[in-house]
């Protein structure tokens, strides 16, 4: 009995450590919690994010995906993409139904909200982007029909 408790405890140590974020890390997503708006444009310019980037490892923006706050999850999103993480897709399909809003700006005079998987499945639009492990034309057009044909029922 002994040893199965040691060893579930061992096995509790090693898993709630694994989700741990370094200091700096956890400094730079406090900085970005604090977002209130994304520039859909220009978001790889805010420095916030720069020293995410900076500091995360691509384990940490995965599990910032998961963030309860949608600007985290958006900036983490958006720095596995910039990273070429070859699951980026993967990412997107976990969060598909994602859709908690956000405020938004072209960083212009264009200011809107967006779900955060409309977000996400932009950011992998091939015309616009040169992510790696992004969404094929085709199978980005078949995702945009599929989604077009959801919201017309």
């Amino acid at each position: 009995m002994r040893n199965v408790f040691l060893m579930l405890l061992t096995f509790n140590v090693i898993i709630s450590c694994r989700n741990k974020l370094d200091s700096k890390v956890e400094n730079a997503v406090n900085l970005l919690s604090q977002e209130k708006c994304i520039n859909t444009v220009w978001a790889e310019y805010n420095d916030s994010y720069k020293n995410l980037i900076k500091v995360a490892t691509v384990e940490d923006l995965v599990y910032l995906t998961d963030n309860e706050n949608p600007y985290i999850r958006y900036y983490a999103f958006i720095g596995l993409k910039e990273k070429d993480y070859p699951k980026i897709k993967e990412i997107y399909f976990k969060h598909m139904n994602d859709t908690e809003t956000i405020s938004t700006t072209n960083g212009a005079c264009l200011n809107g909200s967006t779900e955060i998987n409309n977000l996400f499945f932009w950011a992998l639009d091939p015309k616009y982007s040169d992510c790696k492990y992004g969404f094929t034309q085709d199978e980005y057009d078949k995702m945009s029909k599929l989604e077009y044909e959801k919201n017309i029922k």
